[in-house]
C-alpha cells in the first residue's frame, strides 16, 4: 500500500483544488475560453471568405540558360515583393476578415520535368513579373493555369492514386535562422558558390515519367513590429539581460477574479506569487560567453535586420498506387537537411502532418482507426496544398528575405556546372535592339 500511495496521485487533494477553484468562480474561466475559441474559428471564416473573393492568377517562369547572378538578386526580389504588405484597421481585421494576403511559390516536377510556379494575386501580377525582370531581364514569365485544377484526390474513392508528403517545422525557436546562402560561398574555393538547392533539383528531375512532386513555400509578409521583438526577446535571453516581465494571457483572466475573491489563484495553483525581487542591474554575459554563442546572437541579429514573412512549407508526392517509391519522399525530406547545422535552426518534418501512420500497440488491434485516420491525413494535406491554405496543418513560421531566396531560386551555373536539362529554360537569349538601327520610312521599299 505505500507504494501505491507513492505511485497515484493524491485525489482528494485534486478535488480539493478543483472544488476551491470552481468555488472562487474559476468556471468563468471554461466560458472565457470557450468565448475565445468560438471567436478564433469566426475570424478564420471570415478570413477564409475573404481569400477566396480574390483573384489569383499562376505564373511559370523559365529560368535563364545560363544564371550566374548571386542569390543576392533573389533577396531583393522577396523584399520587393513585401512592400504587398499594408496596415489593416481593427474594423477591416476582425470584422470586414481583411488579411495579408500570400505569395506561392512552388517548384514542381512533372515525370522529372522541372517547373517554377509562383501563385500571386492578380492585383500585384504587374509588380511581381517587373520584381523578377529586374533582376532576371533573360528570364520569361507567362500566365499559366493551376497544374492541379483538373485533378482531385478522395481517399475514401479508390482514383488509382496514391498520395504522400509533409509539412515542415523549425527545430528550434523561430528567430533563429537556418543556414543561407552565405554560408554556402567559399571565396577560397575552386567553386566560390555551392548551390544549397542542387540536391532538391537533382532529386526532382530523377523521379519516374508518371510520378508528381511539388514543393511549395507559402509566404505571408509580415510588419516588423509583429515578430522583431521576439528576436530581441531573445537575444536578451541568451546574453544574460534582465528580461522585461511579460504579461500572460493567464494572468490577464486570473487578474479579476484574485481581485473579486481577493485569492491568488496563480500562487495556490501554480506555486507561485507574481512578485519579483528588483536586481542591482541588468545582467550581460556577452564577454564570457564562447564564440558559438556569440555567433548565434549575431545571426539573430542578422536576421531581424532584413524584412520577415510568415512561412508555411509542404511537399506533396502523387504516384499510381502500384508504383509507388517511397524513397522519393526520402530524397525530397534529406534535400532540406543542408539549411541545418548545430549552430543554426533546421527544417525538419512534422510528425502531426507526415501523411502515414504506426500503430501505437498492434495493428491488427488499431487496423480501423489507423485506417480512418490515414485518409484523414492524405485529404487533409492534399487539400491544404491545393487550395495554397495557410490555416490547414502545422502553424507557420518566420523566416526572413535571406532565407527564403535560399530556398527558392533559379538553379546556379557557374564555369564548370549548367543548370540541369530537366529545368524549364528560356530557348534563346534576349537582347534589346541597337539604338541605332535604321527605321523605314512610310513608302519605301526594302
Amino acid at each position: 500500500m505505500d507504494i501505491l500511495s507513492q505511485i497515484l496521485p493524491n485525489f482528494s487533494e485534486i478535488f480539493r483544488i478543483a472544488f476551491l477553484f470552481v468555488q472562487k468562480g474559476g468556471w468563468a474561466l471554461f466560458v472565457i475560453g470557450f468565448i475565445y475559441i468560438l471567436w478564433r474559428l469566426y475570424l478564420i471564416e471570415i478570413q477564409h471568405q475573404f481569400i477566396h473573393k480574390q483573384n489569383w492568377v499562376f505564373l511559370s517562369i523559365k529560368v535563364p540558360k545560363q544564371n550566374l547572378t548571386s542569390t543576392l538578386a533573389v533577396e531583393q526580389i522577396f523584399s520587393q515583393l513585401h512592400a504587398m504588405h499594408r496596415s489593416l484597421t481593427i474594423l477591416q481585421k476582425y470584422v470586414e476578415g481583411i488579411t495579408q494576403l500570400t505569395y506561392s511559390l512552388e517548384i514542381v516536377s512533372l515525370g522529372g520535368k522541372i517547373s517554377y510556379i509562383l501563385r500571386v494575386p492578380q492585383d500585384f501580377q504587374s509588380t511581381v513579373e517587373a520584381a523578377f525582370y529586374s533582376q532576371y531581364p533573360e528570364a520569361e514569365i507567362s500566365v499559366s493555369s493551376d497544374y492541379l485544377a483538373n485533378f482531385n484526390f478522395d481517399a475514401e474513392n479508390d482514383n488509382g492514386f496514391e498520395v504522400l508528403g509533409t509539412e515542415f517545422k523549425l527545430s528550434q525557436d523561430q528567430v533563429i535562422p537556418i543556414k543561407t546562402y552565405t554560408d554556402f560561398e567559399h571565396p577560397s574555393a575552386t567553386e566560390k558558390i555551392i548551390d544549397p538547392l542542387n540536391n532538391m533539383i537533382e532529386s526532382l528531375a530523377k523521379i519516374k515519367p508518371y510520378d508528381f512532386i511539388g514543393v511549395q513555400f507559402l509566404i505571408q509578409p509580415l510588419a516588423d513590429n509583429d515578430w522583431k521583438p521576439l528576436g530581441e526577446r531573445k537575444i536578451k535571453e541568451l546574453t544574460g539581460e534582465e528580461i522585461p516581465h511579460k504579461a500572460s494571457l493567464s494572468s490577464f483572466l486570473l487578474a479579476p477574479f484574485e481581485w473579486f475573491a481577493k485569492f491568488s489563484y496563480s500562487e495556490t495553483f501554480f506555486g507561485h506569487s507574481h512578485s519579483h525581487e528588483p536586481e542591482n542591474k541588468p545582467r550581460n554575459n556577452w564577454m564570457s560567453m564562447t564564440e558559438a554563442e556569440k555567433d548565434r546572437v549575431s545571426r539573430i541579429e542578422q536576421k531581424i535586420g532584413k524584412p520577415g514573412y510568415k512561412t508555411k512549407i509542404r511537399f506533396l508526392y502523387i504516384s499510381p498506387k502500384d508504383k509507388v517509391d517511397k524513397f522519393n519522399r526520402a530524397l525530397i525530406v534529406g534535400s532540406f537537411r543542408p539549411f541545418g547545422s548545430n549552430m543554426t535552426n533546421q527544417l525538419k518534418p512534422d510528425s502531426k502532418t507526415w501523411v502515414g501512420v504506426d500503430p501505437v500497440i498492434s495493428y491488427t488491434l488499431e487496423a480501423p482507426f489507423l485506417d480512418w485516420k490515414l485518409k484523414w491525413l492524405k485529404n487533409r494535406h492534399f487539400t491544404g496544398y491545393k487550395k495554397r491554405d495557410m490555416h490547414i496543418g502545422t502553424s507557420p513560421f518566420i523566416l526572413n528575405t535571406e532565407e527564403i531566396a535560399t530556398l527558392y531560386h533559379f538553379p546556379i551555373t557557374t564555369e564548370t556546372t549548367m543548370a540541369p536539362s530537366s529545368v524549364e529554360k528560356t530557348e534563346s537569349k534576349k537582347s534589346q535592339p541597337p539604338v541605332n538601327l535604321p527605321i523605314a520610312e512610310e513608302g519605301y521599299d526594302i
